[in-house]
């Protein structure tokens, strides 16, 4: 009872400080990035107490990371739980404390700009095309591959390394925000608070239509990542850019987002054959468990309640949540600066450093003895356990803080300066929500895609569009959508 008794007090700290952070900006946008954190960081935890108290029949209401013990580590209620979880309390609450040093006495304004921007739907279909085209013709090879050879297109396109993985990924995420992004402002442009749109009547098909040949796309891929993220962007820029709430089409826009999201996590571990005849039955049957601590838990279970929640308990609630444990339990020593030497090292192109130094996840993976191969996760606050110790929990906690309370502080209040500068004092603090299941589940290392893929890649796609919006002639009539 002592591990409930601590959640329960590490979360009622967490909802009044949240809320303090609400009422000082006015943004409830940061409501949805908490709730971000925190499904990453203690959700799991209330499952997995439970679950440990009872002898590790959680199998029975649907959870099933049973498989994660035998290939990471054993998961016990132990000294070690305690001091992981009171450590991601401390770092919890050291950024919402660098949040709260920020924002403290800003007025809440809900007003972005005087006059919205007017933007060009064309740009959005060019980025589109051009990151699904530049997308296909990287992976075309190895979903051939695996076509031919009968295996899981999302299970050997992520296992065979291939030259332009990166580029791969890049352009589906910028086909992914440029759909989704242009399809919010769309749905918003009447009286659009930030950002509206007149005539070009086209864009109210084109963008169902785009939006389902692009997710066909990823479920055939497997790939859903740049989805979700595209997605939790889009509903925030949607959110902020609607004068009036809109519930149905708010509804109906993350409806058709979140479906391939669904759909492509029930199919993307089938073969060719049984995926191109739509044979959901043909995965594979699981083992039963050789750890003694879950012997008794069948491979496979179905039971009334169990088949309702599994859906709803992902495995991404315990991944992350359960390295600063692992490297507690292994005693794994923290190695000063690893994340941010690995981040230097991706600096520089692969000809002049060949070996790139190792970050925080292979520390955390070598010292906790971790399967190789596998797509484990650390948590941000065990990299930065293991960068500085426990010092790393409520350094790293207020940095982030700070940077969150920056951007939205931030927002709305620059009226003057260059166009991208005006989006970006618009979109930031999105943009920050909509990269946090990235960043929570990385260390430090991930501060080079926030700044490049979670800030910049969709600042700069918006910006493009605007300003094209400027040569668009002159409407004669109020905006439409």
């Amino acid at each position: 009872m002592a591990a409930y008794l601590l959640l329960a007090l590490v979360t009622v700290a967490l909802a009044v400080a949240t809320r303090r952070v609400v009422r000082h900006t006015g943004d409830r946008s940061f409501l949805l990035g908490m709730a971000v954190l925190y499904a990453w960081t203690l959700l799991g935890a209330w499952f997995f107490i439970g679950d440990a108290m009872s002898g590790y029949h959680g199998y029975r209401i649907g959870l099933h990371y049973y498989y994660l013990m035998e290939k990471m580590f054993p998961f016990e209620l132990d000294r070690d739980y305690l001091l992981a979880l009171t450590g991601y309390g401390v770092f919890l609450m050291a950024l919402l404390a660098g949040v709260l040093g920020v924002v403290r006495g800003l007025p809440a304004r809900r007003d972005v700009r005087p006059e919205p921007w007017r933007v060009d739907h064309r740009v959005f279909f060019l980025f589109a095309l051009a990151g699904a085209t530049l997308s296909f013709l990287l992976v075309r090879p190895l979903i051939l591959q695996a076509m031919a050879a009968d295996l899981s297109i999302y299970q050997y396109t992520r296992h065979t390394a291939f030259a332009g993985a990166t580029l791969h990924s890049l352009t589906n995420e910028l086909a992914c925000f440029a759909l989704l992004l242009g399809w919010a402002i769309h749905l918003t442009a009447r009286q659009g608070r930030s950002f509206t749109s007149h005539g070009q009547h086209w864009a109210g098909w084109a963008y169902p239509v785009a939006v389902a040949l692009m997710s066909v796309y990823l479920v055939l891929l497997g790939n859903r990542h740049e989805l979700f993220m595209a997605l939790l962007l889009g509903v925030l820029l949607f959110a902020a850019n609607a004068a009036t709430h809109a519930p149905i089409r708010l509804g109906a826009y993350a409806l058709a987002a979140a479906l391939p999201l669904l759909i492509a996590g029930k199919v993307r571990d089938l073969n060719w054959s049984s995926l191109a005849a739509l044979r959901t039955d043909a995965v594979p049957v699981k083992e039963p468990f050789t750890l003694p601590l879950i012997a008794h838990v069948p491979g496979t279970y179905s039971g009334p309640v169990a088949d309702v929640l599994k859906p709803l308990l992902s495995n991404e609630l315990f991944a992350a949540h359960f390295s600063l444990y692992g490297i507690l339990r292994h005693d794994v020593p923290p190695q000063w600066g690893v994340s941010f030497l690995s981040l230097a090292g991706s600096m520089l192109p692969r000809a002049l450093l060949p070996q790139r130094p190792p970050g925080a996840y292979e520390v955390y993976a070598a010292g906790a003895g971790l399967q190789p191969g596998q797509g484990y996760t650390i948590h941000q606050a065990a990299a930065w356990y293991l960068n500085a110790g426990w010092a790393g929990l409520p350094l790293g906690g207020a940095l982030l803080g700070l940077c969150w309370g920056a951007l939205l502080r931030l927002r709305g209040r620059v009226r003057s300066g260059p166009l991208a500068w005006r989006v970006f004092a618009v979109m930031g603090a999105m943009c920050w929500t909509a990269y946090l299941p990235v960043l929570v589940r990385n260390g430090p290392e991930a501060f080079k895609g926030l700044v490049f893929e979670g800030l910049l890649m969709p600042v700069l796609v918006v910006t493009v569009a605007a300003a094209a919006g400027r040569r668009l002639p002159k409407p004669t009539s109020p905006a439409i959508t």
